[in-house]
């Protein structure tokens, strides 16, 4: 998922991302950090997907990776 996506995502659960930072017991700054790919913290990446019923693999893949799939199985 793209970073925009998973941050749709966590506005439908949360509301906000410090409402989601305060339920994931970590600051907003890291959240949207982990969001954007910036810093990699695996236990946070764990506990949002988590939190949001994804596989930490779907909410993390790397997007270019995935629409690369997606064509190759249209062939």
């Amino acid at each position: 998922m793209t970073s925009l996506e998973i941050k749709f995502r966590v506005y439908e659960k949360w509301g906000s991302i410090t409402a989601a930072a305060r339920d994931l017991h970590c600051s907003r700054s890291q959240l949207s950090y982990c969001i954007l790919r910036k810093r990699l913290s695996p236990d946070l990446r764990g506990r949002l997907a988590g939190a949001l019923g994804i596989p930490v693999e779907e909410l993390f893949a790397d997007a270019s990776a995935a629409k690369a799939s997606e064509s190759r199985a249209g062939e």
